[in-house]
């Protein structure tokens, strides 16, 4: 089938860039020495949704302000220092290549916050690439809530009607289904699988491959 599209909106982690293993490792850098334990994967990821300072506020409740303080200062030193452990989904450059070939506006829509975004954009080499970044710092209302990806889609002077996002989560889902977008579930990982079929995207792609495809930007 042909997909109309004037804009494409990504998800960053998870979507475009395997950071969880570094969001995880900055978590535990953060949040271990206060609380006294490491964190699974699986815990971490189900803290995911908010800003990464206040992931790491909200687990730190009751601990004094000063240590809070310390501890979001060592997440997001972690998080730059060790940001090598972050890698790109294979074939996204290429395809963030093609798409800016054909003078597509590209956006960014992330719950992470401002700080590792920036980080995470200028580490890859992304941060002239997307007309739009918002962040969860950027919002009053997190996804699955539209704000956000109508925020970037305003930014991108284009009709929500006529973007795609992609993400790869249900909150990734539900907020572009809100915004009345197109939704496609990227399932580079099997994190939300089953959820995401609750949430019944638009479109599945399980490599970029089949999300260039459904573009239509192959050679």
């Amino acid at each position: 089938m042909t997909l109309n599209y004037d804009a494409v909106i990504f998800d960053l982690d998870g979507t475009l860039a395997d950071t969880i293993p570094l969001i995880v490792a900055s978590f535990n850098a953060a949040c271990a020495v206060p609380l006294q334990r490491q964190f699974s994967h699986e815990e971490v990821i189900a803290r995911f949704g908010i800003p990464d300072a206040d992931m790491v506020r909200r687990e730190l409740q009751g601990v004094p302000d000063e240590a809070v303080n310390a501890a979001i200062k060592n997440f997001f030193q972690h998080y730059e220092e060790q940001h090598a452990i972050a890698e790109v989904f294979p074939g996204i450059n290429e395809l963030l290549s093609r798409l800016e070939e054909r003078n597509i506006p590209l956006g960014v829509m992330t719950g992470k916050g401002r700080p590792s975004a920036e980080i995470t954009l200028r580490e890859l080499g992304w941060n002239k690439i997307f007309g739009s970044v918002v962040t969860g710092d950027d919002v009053q209302n997190q996804k699955p809530h539209p704000e956000g990806v109508l925020r970037a889609a305003r930014e991108l002077n284009v009709e929500p009607k006529n973007c795609i996002f992609i993400g790869d989560s249900p909150a990734d889902i539900g907020a572009g289904k809100a915004a009345g977008m197109k939704t496609v579930a990227a399932l580079w990982h099997n994190f939300y699988e089953d959820e995401l079929r609750a949430c019944e995207p638009d479109f599945w792609v399980r490599t970029t491959a089949e999300l260039t495809a459904l573009l239509e930007v192959t050679d």
